[in-house]
């Protein structure tokens, strides 16, 4: 049972989600016990999980569709007539490996706290670096237009947000006496980042990559809903977004 704890007045809250069992629900493990029909059957539950896993037509939304008698199971849409597969509309589409290789790189991308490259995908499933660099470039870019969604509400309730500082590091001569101030603007490489991240308390969150902590304040302003509760007190030392949170 996950011991409860009082986190500087957010009130109780429970074991990080890494730690608990719903961060285990797409598994290497699991995914390689899997038979071909097992696996496709996971990529549908998943793909079509607003309807409770029963596939509809991704050109119209029409509800009702049949399945055909083909190898490969397809279905027909009883609206617009036309045919689609477990991958249709997705980037997945006209794939080459088989459904159990596409979800072992899903969970490898998902389950990869500080990452994954392609070169470890391609080592571990035996399939080339391009192919391995192309689709966890897919899995971003879907990722990243899902959370960059302009018809997304905004963030509302209680919001946590906080920065740090990326990049730009300038490492230092070997001998003293050739060393430069680093603190100084005209020493900097330019290259230094600012990743600020607004999460909601059991919610949605939303990074934005700026180059100074000032730029940040209106995607602040345009991405969280005014009268929003900002409990996180570590954002005191990034002065811009401190003055106005």
């Amino acid at each position: 049972m996950a011991r409860a704890y009082r986190d500087k007045g957010l009130g109780p809250m429970s074991q990080h989600f890494l730690l608990s069992a719903a961060a285990r629900t797409l598994s290497l493990s699991s995914i390689f016990r899997m038979s071909d029909d097992e696996a496709r059957d996971t990529f549908k539950r998943i793909r079509w999980s607003a309807n409770g896993g029963d596939p509809f037509c991704p050109h119209c939304g029409c509800l009702t569709a049949y399945t055909l008698a083909e190898t490969l199971p397809r279905w027909k849409c009883s609206g617009c007539r036309r045919k689609f597969s477990l991958t249709s509309g997705t980037l997945f589409h006209s794939r080459k490996l088989p459904v159990r290789d596409y979800l072992a790189i899903i969970a490898l991308f998902v389950n990869g706290v500080k990452g994954t490259s392609a070169l470890q995908i391609s080592r571990d499933l035996n399939i080339n670096p391009k192919s391995s660099f192309v689709l966890l470039h897919k899995l971003r870019e879907s990722m990243g237009s899902q959370i960059h969604n302009p018809d997304e509400p905004e963030l509302s309730g209680t919001v946590q947000v906080d920065g740090a500082y990326f990049g730009g590091h300038v490492k230092p001569e070997n001998r003293k006496v050739d060393r430069k101030d680093r603190r100084l603007a005209e020493e900097q490489t330019g290259k230094r980042q600012v990743v600020i991240v607004a999460r909601e308390i059991m919610g949605r969150t939303r990074p934005f990559v700026v180059s100074r902590e000032s730029e940040a304040v209106p995607l602040i302003r345009q991405h969280v809903a005014s009268g929003s509760n900002h409990p996180c007190r570590r954002i005191e030392r990034l002065g811009a977004l401190a003055r106005v949170l």
